[in-house]
Parts: structure tokens; sequence; C-alpha cells
């Protein structure tokens, strides 16, 4: 009659042949492959996790929207809003332009640092900024390096920019910029009338290599360009522009402030 420490120690023995026959036939790598793929499992998971910093309303990724700001791993962007506009004058009068880049859609007044679009053609303002997240001073250059810079429509059309109204150190570039400061600036697009905006693609590169990408903000939500009774620029299909002053020819001024989306938004015209 066997007892019970007698039992038990048997027991323990058969277990253990077991797992020695249990890991002879997965092979003697099985245990450290296991291993292995554990370790590496861990240090991708922390590398995920360890994302650009931007603040509250950082978007990770180079898409957005309106109001929210985008890294580059270089560059900050951010849209503040943009406007539909029958003429824009200068707010930084000394930056400096391209003839080139405008004289086909628009004409410029030097005395009064004015653009006019031609026949057929308005004006689209992007008022938005700009920040160096480099370590380094650097410079923001938005005319060599085959920029992509321009607004898009609904028909897969792209316009790009004709002016930038910034404080500027050279044709299209912004002036040095410490780690960390910022440039606010307007660009400006002509398009057709009637043009419905879709978004604006705004490449970030380095004035002293080129070298750069590019950012994606949607507008579609702003609706189409048209022109009201008097012939001034305006919005409808979704709505009027926000914060922009519509008035009614005699003493009265309309501002919307905000707005909230329909499911079956109405036909507004100013």
């Amino acid at each position: 009659m066997q007892t019970p420490r007698r039992v038990m120690l048997l027991r323990t023995v058969g277990a253990m042949a077991v797992c020695a026959a249990l890991i002879g036939a997965a092979g003697p790598g099985a245990l450290a492959q296991k291993s292995k793929d554990k370790k590496k499992s861990g240090s991708k998971a922390k590398a995920t996790s360890n994302q650009p910093p931007g603040g509250a309303n950082q978007v990770q990724g180079l898409n957005g929207k309106v109001g929210q700001m985008l890294f580059t791993g270089r560059w900050r962007f951010q849209v503040h809003d943009y406007q539909m506009v029958d003429s824009y004058t200068l707010k930084v009068p000394t930056s400096e332009q391209d003839y080139a880049k405008y004289h086909d859609v628009a004409e410029y007044d030097s005395a009064t640092h004015t653009f006019k679009p031609k026949e057929g053609y308005t004006f689209v303002a992007v008022n938005a900024l700009v920040k160096n997240g480099q370590t380094s001073t650097q410079q923001l250059g938005c005319y060599l390096g085959d920029p992509k810079t321009a607004v898009t429509d609904n028909k897969e059309n792209s316009y790009p920019p004709i002016a930038y109204d910034m404080v500027s150190k050279g044709a299209w570039v912004t002036r040095p910029l410490l780690p960390g400061s910022g440039e606010q600036m307007t660009v400006l697009f002509a398009v057709p009338k009637g043009t419905e905006l879709k978004d604006l693609v705004f490449s970030l590169n380095n004035w002293s290599d080129s070298k750069g990408k590019d950012v994606r903000i949607s507008l579609a939500k702003y609706g189409t360009i048209g022109e009201n009774e008097a012939g001034r620029p305006s919005v409808w299909s979704g709505g009027p522009i926000l914060r922009q002053g519509l008035r009614s020819g005699h003493n009265w001024l309309f501002v919307a402030l905000s707005a909230c989306r329909s499911r079956h938004p109405a036909r507004i015209r100013s």
C-alpha cells in the first residue's frame, strides 16, 4: 500500500514528464521565441504611445479642420478662419509679393497696397498661424521647393495662392523664427465665382533646405461662393461666413457669431 507522500511524489514526477514531452514536441526554441515576442510587443506599445506634443487641440496627423493645430514634426499650423472678399488690403504693406503669381487673376494698387480680382474671380483670404516647432531658428519658405499650397473645390480643381500678407524677409518667406515663436499671416487666393470650397492644402517647408510636409484643412462646411444682389461675394448652402459683417446697404450690419448644422440647411442669401 502506497503512502500519501509517495502518491504525491509520483504525481509530481508525472507532471514533470508531461511538460518535458510538450517542450520537446514544440522544439527547444519555442519558449525563447515566446519570450522574444512578448518583449517585442511591449516595446511596440511603448513606441506607439510616444506621439508628438501639441496641446489640448492638437491633431495627431496631417489632416484637420478650421481652429485645430496641426504638427508636422517641424512646424505647427492653425487656420483661424477664412473669408470671401471682393478686395484685400495688405495689413503688412512691406510684405514682398510676386507679380507673376497674381497678374492673371488680380490687379494690385501699390499706392494703397490693395488687391482687386479680375472679372469672374473673387478672393479667399485665409487667416492662419504658423509656429516653429524645431530646436533651431528657421524660416518658413512658401516659394521654393515645389510647394503644394492651394485651395481645392468639389470638382477636384485647385487654386494656388496669389499673395502672402505677413512680416517677411524675401518674397513669400517669413522672418527668422526662434524655436517656439510664430507668425500670423493671411494667405490670399483667387477663385472663380460660384466655387464650392473643399480643402486647404498648405506646404510647411524650411526655407533653408526646402524640405517639409503638407497639411490639409477641411473648408467644406462654409458652402458655395456666389454674389448677392449688390454684386458682393456671399455664401449660401451652408450659412453665412461666421464673424464676417454683411451690410444691408442702409444702416444695418449683420454678423453671425456662431451657427449649428442642420440635416437640411436652408438656402440663405444676403
